[in-house]
């Protein structure tokens, strides 16, 4: 089969020029703003969906609750931008496994500073049960296990951990890999749920909100993980609401579906 030269260096361009237009869209937020790990993520979410539909749309704030999530400018006027993300029943599972992985890695950078290891971890039937006054001794010892593979010494395996495997990375990264990831489909009536339990907010912000004229919901789904909902193509997702914008979110391909 013959490569297309010129059919790489296009997609090559187009991923830099991607890179180039999100990074003026999420940056002056991250640069004016100290944000949490998962704030961090809402912006840069919303930045890409913002380039994606093509608006020339600029994130104005990220301000803190009870304001909307984002204040963005829109056609000369400020709109109320509310982020969400629809997650599916076994979030649970997967929120607790991967946050105490997450843990250890940030308690790995600490044990071991001059470190620099990537490590794919799954766990014994995608759970680990605990309690949170065992969180930091489980974390350690999955960090100490890492490190063990990593240099080849024999340290015996937490029973919870079903396999870890290291490469040499730039930095130290702890990867959860979740065996039974499978996604279900996101039904129209868990996104009208989601939707309606999001609209109890637009009073709040009415009220205190003067300079705002339009308020928008955007739904993330979607990810390599049960915690998330896949998108379904032959669902119809139109709803009706009280937001002026619903839009619904593939996150893994960018797929947008509007709503309202």
């Amino acid at each position: 089969m013959k490569i297309n030269i010129e059919s790489i260096k296009k997609l090559v361009e187009d991923a830099k020029k991607e890179s180039k237009n999100l990074g003026e869209i999420i940056n002056p937020i991250l640069q004016n703003y100290t944000l949490e790990k998962k704030e961090i993520l809402e912006v840069c979410q919303i930045g890409k969906f913002i380039y994606n539909i093509n608006c020339q749309i600029s994130i104005i704030e990220k301000p803190s609750p009870p304001r909307p999530d984002f204040i963005i400018e829109y056609d000369s006027k400020l709109v109320g931008l509310e982020h969400t993300r629809i997650f599916s029943e076994n979030a649970g599972n997967f929120n607790r496994v991967n946050s105490i992985i997450e843990y250890s890695e940030e308690l790995y950078k600490s044990m071991f500073p001059n470190d620099k290891v990537h490590a794919i971890i799954s766990v014994v039937n995608d759970n680990i049960i605990y309690k949170q006054i065992e969180k930091k001794k489980i974390a350690i010892e999955i960090a100490l296990y890492v490190n063990s593979v990593k240099n080849g010494v024999f340290l015996k395996k937490p029973l919870y951990i079903k396999n870890v495997k290291t490469t040499i990375h730039s930095k130290v990264s702890f990867s959860y890999d979740e065996k039974k990831w499978q996604s279900d489909y996101l039904t129209k009536e868990r996104l009208e749920k989601e939707i309606t339990k999001k609209e109890k907010k637009i009073f709040i912000y009415k009220k205190d909100e003067k300079e705002i004229s339009e308020y928008w919901l955007v739904l993330f789904i979607g990810s390599l993980s049960s915690s998330s909902y896949e998108l379904n193509e032959n669902e119809d997702y139109k709803l009706p609401s009280k937001f002026d914008r619903v839009y619904l979110v593939a996150d893994f391909d960018s797929k947008i579906v509007r709503v309202n």
